[in-house]
């Protein structure tokens, strides 16, 4: 996959944009460089401490970043807007509480988009290419988990718009839809026309899909991607087009009712090693991103994840047992029996089977 240098990992850290310290920028890009990452992928919005940045200032972030991410051979995946906070000045008939998580709602997908949404990109974009950054960016999300569930037709109209908007200004990095697979898009239907559009028409780099708790067809967790990868991905599109299947959130939460407690860490390991096997077996997927890569070198707490992802392993949910060790420095021999650090083991040896 060009925009990840050829590498298959991805490591998901939504608030790296908005640490206070410059020290953690370097520090987070040489723990995604340690785990073999090809790219980080980050978020325009801050959900943790509701920081209103425009595009302006989050554009000059990552001009502020691009050295280390030279450095460490990494890409940025960039996705405008989290779904769980719009930009600045967004009109709160945008957003709000749907299906139990405050996100995007269609008066944003239908018009409003045009507003606030498109002056912070055009600002982000703008600002990052007159850096000289955009060598970093390794593809633009027009969000993250978009979807117009009540009403699915409305989707497609937007993406083209969105991105029509996005070419003109720079008509060269790739574009990523920043779906999370055919159930989120188009609920309860697996050979969703919208999904195949997406997949075989529309004007994307990639079929992006998320999924977490994943441990069976018939026991998907929050998203049965099986659906995409058995149905939606896997038949030639009449083009002939064969667009890169990236799952670039995948992983477990800290505990599974009927699975495993938050104190069986070692069980929970094994549904990791699961859900990668899945989703190794199928040849279109072509990257896999881990949730939370924080370093744990990293001095700010502020964006740890204690439910999924890396960060949440340890006793005390904040991601201990990490073997990660600096250039030059030993490493704890105690730290390789840990689950964190197995899990580390498992990433960095990635595309290769756990």
């Amino acid at each position: 996959m060009p925009s990840l240098g050829g590498r298959f990992l991805i490591v998901n850290n939504h608030g790296a944009l908005f640490y206070r310290y410059d020290s953690d920028l370097w520090e987070n890009a040489a723990y995604a460089s340690w785990l073999g990452a090809g790219a980080i992928r980050v978020f325009g919005t801050d959900s943790n401490l509701l920081q209103s940045w425009d595009g302006k200032k989050v554009g000059q972030r990552i001009v502020q970043w691009a050295p280390a991410l030279r450095t460490h051979r990494l890409k940025l995946i960039v996705a405008f807007v989290n779904n769980h906070q719009p930009v600045p000045g967004e009109p709160k008939q945008s957003s709000g509480m749907l299906n139990g998580y405050f996100q995007l709602l269609l008066p944003f997908y239908r018009d409003t988009w045009r507003g606030p949404y498109l002056r912070f990109v055009r600002d982000l974009v703008t600002t990052v290419r007159e850096g000289g950054a955009l060598d970093v960016v390794g593809a633009w999300e027009l969000g993250n988990e978009l979807h117009t569930q009540e009403d699915p037709n409305l989707f497609p109209s937007f993406l083209m718009q969105a991105v029509a908007e996005v070419k003109r200004l720079d008509a060269i990095t790739p574009i990523w839809p920043g779906t999370m697979g055919v159930h989120h898009l188009q609920p309860w239907t697996p050979r969703s026309g919208i999904a195949r559009w997406l997949y075989c028409e529309a004007p994307v780099d990639a079929y992006t899909l998320h999924a977490y708790d994943w441990v069976s067809p018939d026991r998907p967790g929050d998203m049965p991607i099986n659906w995409d990868l058995d149905g939606v991905v896997s038949e030639p599109c009449p083009s002939g087009r064969r667009l890169p299947v990236v799952v670039e959130e995948l992983g477990t939460s800290r505990a599974l009712p009927g699975y495993y407690t938050a104190a069986q860490e070692d069980v929970r390991l094994e549904f990791e090693r699961r859900e990668l096997r899945m989703v190794l077996g199928y040849p279109q997927v072509q990257a896999v991103g881990v949730w939370n890569g924080v370093s744990p070198r990293a001095t700010e707490t502020f964006f740890l994840d204690n439910k999924r992802g890396l960060t949440s392993y340890g006793p005390d949910a904040m991601g201990t047992g990490s073997c990660y060790v600096p250039p030059g420095q030993a490493a704890d021999p105690r730290a390789a029996t840990q689950p964190r650090c197995r899990l580390e083991q498992m990433l960095r040896a990635l595309p290769a089977a756990p």
